[in-house]
C-alpha cells in the first residue's frame, strides 16, 4: 500500500491522476477522477476583480464551463480541485477542493466530505 499526502506531509492533490477511484470518508465510492487542476493561490477571477480586456475574456471562458459550479469557483481555482465523474443517467459531476482530499492510497482518492456535501 502506497499512501501519499498523509497529515503534516505534502498535499495529496499533487498525487491525484485522472481515472482514479474517489471514495468518501465512509469508504463508499463517489466516482472517478475526470479532471485534476492544481492550486493557484494568486488566482484572479471575474468574481474577485471584475473581468476586463483579454485576461478577463480568458478567465470568463475558463469559468463558463457548464459543469463548473458557480458558487465556489474562486475557492476551487485557488485551492485546486478534482472534478469527479459520478456516473449515472441524471448525475452531475462533483468537485472536491484540494483541501477536501484527505489522502491518496494506491489508486484511490479519499475525501474528507461525503458526496452529498461536495459542490456539483
Amino acid at each position: 500500500m502506497t499512501e501519499m499526502g498523509s497529515p503534516g506531509g505534502e498535499r495529496p492533490l499533487r498525487h491525484v491522476r485522472e481515472g482514479m477511484t474517489v471514495v468518501g470518508p465512509d469508504g463508499e465510492e463517489v466516482g472517478t477522477v475526470a479532471e485534476v487542476q492544481m492550486s493557484d493561490p494568486g488566482v484572479v477571477t471575474p468574481e474577485s476583480q471584475g473581468a476586463s480586456g483579454e485576461v478577463g475574456t480568458a478567465l470568463t471562458d475558463l469559468w463558463s464551463r457548464e459543469s463548473m459550479p458557480e458558487q465556489g469557483r474562486e475557492r476551487l481555482a485557488r485551492l485546486g480541485y478534482v472534478r469527479i465523474d459520478t456516473r449515472g443517467l441524471f448525475s452531475r459531476d462533483r468537485f472536491a477542493a484540494g483541501d477536501e482530499i484527505a489522502r491518496v492510497v494506491d489508486d484511490r482518492v479519499h475525501l474528507t466530505l461525503p458526496a452529498d456535501q461536495l459542490l456539483s
